[in-house]
């Protein structure tokens, strides 16, 4: 019986032996949590709303850079669907002394994409998180117009996200 009670007793304390830790390296950080990186960027693709700030716009050339938000001010990333129209306008302090000049009013030229399609017009790059900037390839204000005659230019940017998009603006020239 003395032999059945020295087996469970050494089986005892090899388990309960094992269980503690006798080396002394410190690599856990006194059993601190790192809590997950909170969030600062959301995918198009995810956002419930599309917020778009123009930073720069050149119109002779039609370059812009802009930024992309949602409602909660996270920079929204992988944006690849979109429509930019470009609007050319005569000089708006000069008259014209041509009768039809009215049928000229404004020239435009659009830029589509539609990403699943893999259609796409222009250059559409994201440069950081929800930073964007955009090369009109191809822009001729004097395709469809006297040369010269465009002097003002605005841009309609639409931005596409699977559950959003945002609010259409004409911007100004910066």
């Amino acid at each position: 019986m003395n032999e059945k009670l020295l087996t469970a007793l050494l089986a005892t304390a090899l388990i309960c032996g094992g269980c503690g830790s006798d080396d002394n390296d410190n690599d856990d950080n006194g059993g601190e949590i790192t809590p997950p990186p909170v969030a600062d960027t959301i995918d198009a693709g995810e956002a419930l709303a599309i917020n778009l700030t123009l930073a720069e716009f050149d119109g002779e050339t039609g370059t812009l850079n802009f930024a992309l938000k949602d409602d909660a001010g996270l920079a929204i990333t992988n944006a690849k669907d979109y429509r930019i129209v470009y609007f050319g306008f005569p000089d708006s302090t000069t008259a014209s002394s041509k009768a039809k000049a009215w049928k000229h009013w404004h020239v435009t030229q659009s830029y589509l994409c539609d990403s699943a399609e893999g259609d796409c017009q222009g250059v559409l790059l994201e440069t950081d998180k929800g930073q964007y900037s955009f090369d009109a390839t191809d822009l001729n204000w004097d395709a469809n117009t006297a040369p010269g005659s465009v002097k003002e230019y605005k841009v309609g940017i639409e931005i596409k996200g699977a559950k959003a998009t945002n609010e259409l603006v004409l911007l100004p020239s910066t």
